[in-house]
């Protein structure tokens, strides 16, 4: 049953995802509940900015690779599930990984602030030109066939999208 769930693909509307989660988050979906992330405290403004890019309605994003494409990472901590997912093509942002990381890396090193783009040049030595680009790139949805490594944003996780899991033992 399962096998035949992932030979349609996008076919049927949905992205195959997974994601690592904590066993809390398992245990929220297995009493049939959403789940919905917490405000980052280490990367809360860097969060911001992407659900701002992205037009999400929620307080942190939630990370998922697509199933068949390359893993993005290996978010594993102890005591972890690895989920797979069925989720509709209208509940997920696609982003290039990579471009991600590199913003998350511009954002979280230079203090900059998003919507004061005109000052940036100037204050921290950024390009705003390619910075707007790669805020663009972030924004524009293309077809997953567009995507090198494709990393799927939720604002939620439902539990009728939960397909399997998988505990997972502590890195050693």
């Amino acid at each position: 049953m399962l096998s035949n769930l992932f030979v349609k693909s996008e076919e049927d509307g949905c992205y195959n995802l997974v994601t690592y989660q904590s066993t809390q988050v398992l245990d929220i979906l297995l009493s049939n509940k959403i789940y919905r992330a917490y405000k980052s405290i280490t990367f809360a403004r860097e969060y911001q900015a992407l659900i701002d890019i992205l037009g999400l309605q929620c307080d942190c994003p939630i990370f998922a690779c697509v199933k068949g494409k390359p893993l993005c990472a290996d978010g594993r901590v102890s005591s972890s599930v690895l989920l797979t997912l069925r989720v509709p093509k209208e509940e997920v942002r696609l982003t290039e990984f990579r471009v991600w990381a590199d913003l998350l890396y511009v954002l979280k090193s230079s203090k900059i602030d998003l919507s004061r783009t005109s000052q940036l040049q100037t204050k921290a030595g950024v390009d705003t030109r390619q910075l707007s680009e790669t805020v663009e790139s972030l924004r524009e949805q293309r077809p997953l066939s567009a995507y090198k490594e494709p990393q799927a944003v939720l604002e939620e996780i439902r539990p009728e999208w939960l397909v399997k899991y998988e505990k997972l033992a502590a890195k050693k």
